[in-house]
């Protein structure tokens, strides 16, 4: 079942690579925001399944869980724009000490209430579950994790090849061949 989900999720990320879709407020739609709420949807379908949940532990850990996986996804954002300034400030020339040291302040900040938040988060569901689901539930986020991160990875290697290219391997099949 993972696997129909991920492929699934694939394709969505392939064509999101390729060409982004507008959404009616004419922005262009993030290919990760649709990637993250295919995978909430995988979870909450299932969660109850894999990690052996009664119904009443399924009421009280779905909405704890996406909160934990909203929280990751909120910590991970923040931290990227704060290496993404990083970037930007290093490549406009010579950057003052006092710069470098507020921005640094800032990807710390984010690292360390990162660590406190999903700590919080994790104990909260571990709350929940007995220590053999909790097991299980451990196997299933790093399952997901594991395949996300190679998701992702295709996602921008498509990007940085260009549409229809894969990291200079040739065409994806199904693709027409370069005149």
């Amino acid at each position: 079942m993972i696997r129909g989900v991920l492929i699934a999720v694939l394709a969505l990320a392939a064509s999101a690579a390729t060409g982004l879709e507008k959404s009616p407020e004419g922005r262009r739609s993030r290919p990760r925001e649709q990637i993250f709420r295919m995978v909430d949807e995988y979870i909450a379908a299932n969660l109850q399944e894999r990690v052996g949940l009664s119904d009443d532990q399924l009421a009280r850990t779905l909405p704890l869980v996406r909160r934990l996986h909203g929280d990751r996804r909120h910590f991970a954002e923040r931290r990227m724009r704060a290496l993404h300034q990083m970037r930007r400030t290093a490549r406009a020339g010579a950057v003052s000490d006092a710069r470098a040291a507020q921005i640094l302040q800032e990807l710390k900040a984010a690292e360390a209430e990162e660590a406190a938040a999903i700590r919080a988060g994790q104990d909260a569901v571990d709350a929940v579950l007995t220590p053999a689901q909790q097991l299980k539930y451990r196997i299933l986020e790093t399952e997901i994790e594991h395949r996300l991160r190679a998701l992702m990875a295709r996602v921008r290697a498509q990007r940085r090849d260009g549409p229809g290219r894969h990291r200079g391997d040739g065409p994806l099949p199904g693709s027409p061949a370069p005149r």
